[in-house]
């Protein structure tokens, strides 16, 4: 049996190399023209030798050690102006992309970006498809992630939130267009049912549960134009009402609640890329405008975690970004948080476990090869398992009885895929007691 510290044979090198690139097992299995179960073996005993726990931990390893060469990159290209979504990559820059984001966490590279004005004026949001391609690679045996039943209705940019132990996919944007449809899944018999559409279809959206209603703000019509129009779903009635609109037509915003509020983040109104902070206040059903974001930008993530909420990510003028800012709703102030180590955008953001989960949002920009994992004590971000590389967007993603599910978004093309993230070991579970 293999050992820490034990050299690594050439045949293990060599699967080494290949894992760095993002194959599959099958793939590497393939190229070496072994078994599928053989390429198990060999990466048990690459992870026993070098202490490692996962592909991205051991290619780590390998960068660190020299085992992998980073060819050197050449000055990257001036800002575009327009949104342009990129080619797929050929498969050598993917090992480039991959490798030096590994580097960069390694290393603890972080950076931040120089200020930006107020507000960016916008280009077209990248509506639709457009970008790299996305390839399915996972999940495999050992994974934290798990493929469930299927959403009914394919489609990216839509809203997803939880509540009473279902999710609630709302809106968002298929091949037939923007759509109002409401799925519903229930995780406990792994079924999807549907509910009452939502009376304005919109895309670009968020979807998320106060007391017993599901607000989804603003969004986008068909074409792209913003709304400000606040429609707020009781799943218990199975209908829909409106609630006091938003200050302005929003879409493409970030959204998380904290406290029993809502907080809308950044967004654009489709003229400029926005820095505004938005507070909603069920018990008088109005918006407060609070302190701006650092930065203007669209397509951002939002999480509540440690009375703190998180804003990572986004997209501005066709470039996605790497920008991690920190909201203190009881101070009404902003500070600075280690960037991503790759830029994101339509990303998913899920708190669990006292870290933060950046699920996708790569594919105009770069080659998606990992998820990011940030620890606030160190304030650090570093690679997490993808289910899905290449190019993975606009998926909504919702935390259930501590899973994070990340549902549809976009590839190579819409997706209806169920995806549930399991990576806390075990639960605990306090049992009622009488009297």
């Amino acid at each position: 049996m293999a050992e820490y510290g034990e050299p690594l044979s050439e045949r293990e090198l060599e699967i080494l190399q290949l894992v760095a690139t993002g194959v599959t097992n099958k793939e590497v299995a393939h190229r070496l023209g072994i078994s599928v179960n053989t390429v198990k073996v060999h990466l048990r005993n690459i992870f026993a030798k070098l202490g490692a726990e996962s592909r991205t931990e051991a290619t780590m390893i390998a960068v660190q050690k020299g085992w992998v060469v980073i060819p050197q990159a050449e000055a990257p290209p001036p800002q575009a102006v327009e949104a342009a979504p990129e080619p797929p990559l050929p498969l050598r820059n993917r090992v480039v992309l991959l490798v030096a984001a590994l580097l960069a966490i390694a290393g603890g590279v972080l950076s931040w970006p120089r200020p930006s004005p107020a507000s960016a004026p916008a280009g077209p949001l990248p509506l639709g498809g457009g970008g790299g391609e996305g390839q399915r690679v996972g999940p495999e045996e050992g994974s934290q992630w798990t493929e469930r039943a299927q959403m009914p209705t394919r489609r990216a940019w839509l809203g997803l939130a939880a509540y009473a132990g279902r999710l609630y996919a709302i809106g968002g944007e298929g091949p037939d267009g923007v759509t109002g449809a409401v799925e519903i899944y229930n995780p406990s018999t792994d079924t999807w049912g549907r509910g009452t559409a939502k009376p304005t279809p919109v895309a670009y959206v968020g979807a998320a549960a106060l007391g017993d209603r599901i607000f989804v703000p603003g969004g986008c019509m068909e074409g792209g134009e913003p709304l400000d129009v606040v429609e707020v779903y009781r799943p218990a009635a199975d209908a829909w009402e409106e609630a006091f609109p938003l200050p302005r037509p929003l879409c493409a915003y970030a959204l998380a609640v904290y406290e029993g509020r809502l907080y809308l983040f950044g967004g654009t109104d489709g003229e400029t890329y926005l820095v505004s902070t938005y507070v909603y206040l069920p018990e008088e059903d109005r918006w407060e405008e609070r302190a701006p974001m650092p930065q203007p930008r669209a397509l951002a993530a939002a999480a509540a975690l440690e009375g703190r909420i998180y804003v990572v990510g986004g997209y501005r003028a066709g470039r996605e970004l790497t920008t991690c800012a920190v909201y203190e709703p009881e101070k009404d102030t902003w500070s600075v948080c280690a960037p991503l180590t790759m830029a994101r955008g339509g990303l998913g953001l899920i708190a669990l476990g006292g870290q933060l989960y950046a699920i996708g949002g790569g594919g105009w920009g770069g080659y998606l090869g990992f998820s990011e994992r940030y620890t606030p004590a160190e304030d650090r971000w570093t690679a997490a398992e993808t289910p899905l590389t290449g190019s993975w967007r606009g998926a909504g993603t919702a935390l259930l009885d501590l899973v994070a599910y990340a549902v549809g978004g976009y590839g190579d093309d819409y997706l209806s895929l169920t995806l549930a993230f399991e990576p806390l070991p075990f639960r605990i579970f306090i049992p009622a007691t009488e009297g």
